[in-house]
């Protein structure tokens, strides 16, 4: 893809709010709402496509984050939670990029799980 896609922009801010959730939940929350508003029945591919990779990325991060006090050691869920963050950069990159190829191994299940998402 060579030409800018309709909708980078939103593509792009639904990466930076998951990035952003590790700072602070409500931000996190906030622009993940505006992004997915802003979208809201415009069905643009390219946009629709990157919500539901981070919505996926962002569920798997609250899970993480819920369960790490399960884990006996702290350094599963560090490696886990910058794993998930490097997964959330490559979305990043792969949007800037115009680009929808899915995240690695988990990619294509997001998009068939959140097809709720328009």
């Amino acid at each position: 893809m060579s030409a800018t896609p309709k909708g980078k922009n939103l593509a792009l801010m639904a990466y930076a709010s998951t990035l952003l959730l590790y700072f602070h939940l409500i931000l996190f929350i906030a622009v993940l709402g505006i992004a997915l508003l802003l979208n809201f029945n415009k069905k643009q591919e390219f946009t629709t496509f990157h919500h539901r990779q981070m919505f996926g990325i962002a569920v798997i991060a609250f899970l993480i984050t819920a369960f790490s006090n399960i884990v006996p050691s702290g350094w599963v869920a560090i490696i886990l939670i910058t794993t998930i963050v490097f997964i959330a950069i490559l979305g990043f990159l792969d949007a800037t990029r115009n680009q929808m190829t899915p995240l690695p191994v988990v990619g294509g299940l997001f998009q068939k799980w959140f097809s709720f998402i328009k």
